[in-house]
């Protein structure tokens, strides 16, 4: 009943969307005070060997988003608002057919309708300062060229995303993040969270904002540099997380400590290393590093990276990358997961992309368990308007 409500729900956008496409609309054009967007991306994941099992699943996100500026309101200067409402639905591959710990497609949550983002921004000359719910990853330890790729790891290290609660995908949270350009190379930002989203079950639409001292707080600060060496762009980022510590209710209502203080660091890199002149043809490289003690974490260890190119076709908007994913575990019994990301994106129009995905998981270690070493093949399909 929740899918075909989903699909009436997008071809009405669709329409929407495209019947305004033929006038001046004021709410697609990032001039005005008012933006909208809508998005949907689609993923037929096939688990070809390996793994818990064979499988084929599809799984999709939409995504609405709206902003209101205040100065081109006519309001008052560096004024955002900003809506993020998300759908999640279709099959879990990873923790149904793969077994991998670090999620081989970053869009898997399950069934759900909930509010994804809702916040306000006031920027000023080199100050801004951003309160309400967030999603993290947005700003903070996110890789550019680590994007593009599927594997969730590649959006955010499996070891701060498995060892602490933050609020990424598909659960966010409240905070406040505040952030200094330094001058044209160098930036600091910080923020604040409640320590731990409420769950689902408790908290179906995200809009059950309970703050408990026994969450604990989430405190992250991350320093930034850009470089342009012989017009190669280059991002650095090195950062910092702690987290005071998690209680949570068990089955029988006892209060039971998760970690009393967990911590880690990070360092994330972006450089272009070629780049052909009058020409759209580039080649990036990108790496992810993360690390955070034994005593407390069993995944101590992360590090990633990989090559983007992009142009290999004339004429065509499309992208090639390959990477490696790599977590370690210090337990004898659960074995080190290594994911071999390689894709292929090609932009069919200017709304429409596809990309084919293919990802060797050495070691899937979901369910701690030795588990043969499973080949994925997905297929994505983004739609924006």
């Amino acid at each position: 009943m929740k899918k075909i409500v989903l699909l009436n729900l997008f071809i009405a956008i669709f329409a929407l969307v495209n019947a305004q496409d033929t006038i001046d609309n004021p709410l697609r054009d990032s001039s005005k005070s008012i933006t909208f967007e809508a998005s949907y991306l689609g993923d037929l994941c096939s688990n070809v060997k390996g793994g818990i099992k064979r499988g084929v699943g599809y799984l999709g996100m939409a995504n609405l988003k709206f902003g209101f500026n205040t100065e081109s309101a006519n309001l008052w200067k560096g004024g955002n608002f900003f809506i993020n409402g998300a759908a999640t639905h279709g099959d879990t591959p990873s923790s149904k057919y793969i077994g991998d710990f670090q999620v081989a497609s970053n869009i898997e949550a399950g069934n759900h309708i909930y509010l994804h983002e809702f916040w306000y921004k006031q920027a000023f000359s080199k100050f801004e300062f951003t309160v309400g719910l967030q999603d993290l990853n947005v700003d903070y330890i996110a890789s550019e060229n680590g994007g593009l790729f599927l594997n969730s790891s590649f959006g955010i290290p499996a070891l701060i995303s498995s060892n602490i609660p933050v609020p990424i995908f598909p659960l966010t949270n409240l905070g406040i993040s505040t952030k200094v350009n330094i001058n044209n190379a160098f930036a600091l930002q910080a923020a604040l969270f409640d320590g731990c989203p409420t769950d689902f079950t408790k908290n179906t639409y995200n809009t059950n904002w309970d703050l408990n001292s026994k969450d604990g707080a989430f405190v992250i600060t991350e320093l930034q540099f850009t470089t342009s060496l012989k017009k190669l762009v280059g991002n650095y980022k090195a950062g910092y997380y702690y987290h005071t510590g998690h209680v949570q209710l068990d089955e029988n209502g006892v209060e039971d400590e998760v970690f009393k203080q967990n911590y880690g660091l990070y360092a994330i890199a972006d450089q272009q290393i070629w780049q052909r002149s009058s020409s759209s043809k580039s080649m990036s490289i990108f790496g992810q590093f993360a690390l955070s003690p034994k005593h407390i974490n069993n995944l101590h260890y992360y590090f990633g990276g990989g090559l983007i190119f992009t142009g290999l076709i004339n004429r065509i908007d499309n992208t090639l990358g390959l990477a490696v994913a790599h977590s370690r575990f210090h337990t004898p019994t659960v074995l080190n997961e290594t994911a071999i990301e390689l894709f292929y994106k090609m932009q069919i129009t200017q709304n429409i992309s596809i990309q084919p995905d293919f990802q060797y998981i050495i070691n899937p270690m979901g369910l701690e368990q030795k588990l043969d070493n499973a080949l994925v093949a997905i297929m994505r399909v983004g739609l924006n308007f």
